[in-house]
């Protein structure tokens, strides 16, 4: 191989990686009094406003579920058992009676807490790529090299997702888990979803809330 093909390579890699979407667990929080419990049936609910959020919902609602079950757990969504809107515009007493009705005995909740968008400016650069042996020209080395090498400066907008997870025991009625987490331009509503429910069931393993 070429020290130019590797070269190219190593570029190659370096934008890929530099593009990736960032996703992490920002703070989280367990109840201590609580006890290992071996939940049998979980329910996994998306609290989204606004008919713009109803396909992240979904999405939500949709990884979490599958992320459950990868793990050994029964999991529904809210909106395929209640309907979109099935769980909306009853009492808390009302729907943990439902709940616990349908044997459910874990609630897994996702809301979209807020959406941040941040312009910044990201200066050019002059990579140095020895190579001017092909050239005995200047004008003919410099032009054909300054096209390839020099990068100009330009704005990027960075859109960060902050979403917070909770685990709520149905039989105590108890707050059990909560963590925020945030992800930066990701690609799209799924990436989104898939990104944050991963990241948020492996910290509810991580503090045994579903080991």
């Amino acid at each position: 191989m070429s020290y130019f093909q590797s070269a190219g390579y190593c570029l190659i890699f370096f934008i890929s990686v530099a593009s990736c979407t960032t996703t992490r667990i920002d703070s989280s929080w367990k109840d201590p009094q609580f006890q290992n419990t071996a939940f049998k049936k979980i329910i996994v609910a998306g609290i989204m406003e606004g008919k713009k959020r109803k396909s992240l919902q979904l999405s939500f609602e949709s990884h979490a579920v599958n992320d459950l079950k990868m793990i050994g757990y029964t999991a529904k969504a809210a909106s395929d058992v209640y309907g979109l809107r099935g769980i909306n515009g009853k009492s808390e007493g009302e729907i943990l009676q439902m709940l616990k009705k349908d044997g459910y005995d874990a609630a897994i909740t996702f809301t979209l807490l807020d959406i941040n968008k941040e312009k910044s400016y990201v200066q050019g650069h002059l990579e140095f790529w020895p190579g001017g042996f092909y050239f005995n020209r200047f004008g003919r080395y410099y032009s054909y090299w300054y096209k390839r090498i020099y990068s100009p400066g330009y704005y990027v907008t960075n859109t960060t997702y902050i979403v917070e997870g909770n685990v709520f025991e149905l039989g105590t009625d108890k707050l059990i888990f909560t963590a925020q987490t945030e992800s930066i331009d990701p690609s799209s509503v799924d990436n989104l979803a898939h990104r944050i429910s991963r990241s948020l069931v492996q910290s509810m393993q991580e503090k045994n809330i579903f080991p």
